[in-house]
């Protein structure tokens, strides 16, 4: 076969369909096996039909062994009825007696060994030791008279086999041996001839092809019907992807059947799915949001636009309002990008968290100081119950105690505490306010993008909503977390959570 050829067979298989390749598959292997089952069996007949003659020749011996122990007279027509297969020829000849008892058809074999024959005589020393070796054929002499042996061993009860072939190509098993008994020494001479050997090998031949092609057809359309029963779960998940589309994630796959491999397959897919479906989600309701919130500064932007370009020019307190109010409206709106940005980073993966050992109780000192001197009109308070050192990015755990202590000056008018301390474990740090609080219904929502509370009580409160989602990422990013702690009317404390610094860290720094 050329490689064109071999390329080309080669690249059809693989371009089937699944179906069609597991039943080619499953019908291949189980072709070869009865294939290989057939050409065994076909080598070891001949051995099954020479090891059924050969029990019947042993049994044959050992039922005239028996009789002849008994010390009943052995004669031609005893020696017959002791034959229970008619097929089976037997020459037995007595040394005690010097005869011969045969129970065969037509004239005895050339390969039945004849003894020469003499009077009579008492058993002698000589054939007593003879007796204990089985007599033995002489290939030569076989040759000479047509024959030939194919194989001789002895068996375990001391009998030679041979089997034996003349030049019509007729096979016979031949089974000898020397039996002992009180009245003297009987040399037993069992044999037969095979059947038809090649016929009964065609006959058998046939039947297995036949067989054969009967069970590669069979295993055809098992294979089929197999591979349409697999690959159902596996349809349906083909039908639910072409449902599925952006607008519609609802689709799922049903989970029903055994637990197996297809199982598992259909439950990822359907996991895949809700994560889309969740991700679509986040992503429709955070383009919302984003949109919701710039609409507002580019609208108010738009209308003192609009007031200048009709009073403005000609009335000053006009023209300095609108132009405060442009700028406010254009620092939120810069805020607000820059947090999009992080955030939209921070999904990527793109921002780079550059952790080193640093101070926790250095970064909430210079919190206080930056706090105390933006806003003088608060009392702002700082504990140091002991010396926490993290491995941590600097700059985004300041820009999340910025973010806590923001919060905390804008909703609360008067006292803010901040306060670090650290178990064996943990360094903490909190930021309490004593403002408005948050309720109850709130706090699980809080760390939502562009979630605020109560937004008709606190719409003149600038803010992007965004903060403490930018907070949680932080966290999350040092392997920490965010308790709240909260009242309505009482106030708020946020503590964050971080591992602590340890030896081999502090080693390697």
């Amino acid at each position: 076969m050329s490689k064109t050829n071999k390329d080309g067979l080669v690249g059809s298989i693989r371009h089937m369909a699944i179906a069609k390749r597991i039943t080619l598959l499953y019908s291949s292997i189980f072709s070869l096996s009865l294939l290989f089952i057939s050409v065994f069996m076909a080598f070891n007949i001949s051995g099954l039909q020479q090891a059924e003659m050969r029990r019947q020749l042993l049994d044959t011996v050992s039922n005239i062994q028996i009789y002849l122990e008994s010390g009943e007279k052995l004669s031609d027509e005893a020696l017959r009825e002791l034959l229970h297969d008619k097929y089976v020829e037997v020459s037995v000849f007595s040394f005690a007696e010097n005869e011969i008892y045969n129970s065969y058809t037509g004239e005895a074999p050339p390969f039945i060994l004849r003894p020469k024959m003499e009077e009579p005589r008492e058993q002698n020393k000589e054939n007593e030791d003879f007796s204990k070796e089985p007599p033995l054929l002489k290939e030569n002499d076989l040759y000479q008279k047509g024959y030939q042996i194919n194989m001789s061993r002895e068996n375990k009860g001391g009998s030679m086999e041979y089997i034996l072939e003349n030049e019509t190509d007729q096979q016979f098993m031949l089974i000898t041996n020397h039996f002992h008994t009180e009245q003297g020494i009987y040399r037993i001479q069992a044999f037969k001839m095979f059947g038809n050997g090649g016929y009964i090998m065609r006959d058998f031949l046939m039947k297995m092809l036949t067989v054969d092609v009967l069970g590669i057809c069979c295993a055809f359309l098992i294979g089929k019907s197999i591979s349409r029963r697999m690959l159902k779960p596996v349809e349906a998940i083909r039908t639910a992807a072409e449902r599925i589309s952006i607008e519609d994630l609802s689709q799922r796959i049903p989970t029903e059947g055994p637990d197996d491999e297809m199982k598992e397959l259909t439950i990822t897919f359907n996991s895949m799915i809700d994560r889309l479906d969740t991700a679509f989600q986040r992503q429709n309701q955070f383009i919302s949001d984003a949109s919701h919130e710039l609409r507002t500064p580019i609208a108010v932007i738009q209308g003192y636009a609009n007031l200048i370009n009709r009073w403005g020019k000609s009335d000053p307190e006009v023209l300095q309002e609108s132009i405060d109010s442009i700028l406010t409206e254009t620092d939120h709106m810069s805020a607000l990008i820059r947090q999009l940005l992080f955030l939209a980073k921070s999904d990527q993966s793109r921002l780079h968290v550059q952790k080193a050992k640093v101070s926790l109780n250095e970064i909430a000192g210079e919190l206080v100081r930056e706090m105390t001197m933006l806003r003088e009109d608060r009392t702002i308070t700082f504990t140091e119950e002991a010396a926490v050192e993290l491995f941590a990015d600097y700059d985004l755990i300041k820009q999340l105690l910025w973010i806590h202590g923001e919060n905390a000056l804008k909703y609360s008018g008067g006292k803010i505490e901040v306060k670090v301390w650290k178990d064996q474990k943990y360094g903490y740090v909190s930021v309490k306010d004593y403002g408005m609080g948050i309720a109850v219904e709130d706090l699980p929502k809080i760390f939502d993008r562009f979630y605020r509370v109560d937004k008709s009580r606190n719409k003149e409160i600038s803010g992007t909503g965004l903060g403490l989602a930018i907070a949680r990422w932080i966290v999350d990013s040092h392997e920490g977390d965010i308790l709240v702690e909260s009242k309505v009317g009482e106030g708020t404390i946020f503590t964050d959570k971080f591992p602590l610094l340890v030896p081999e860290m502090k080693q390697t720094s």
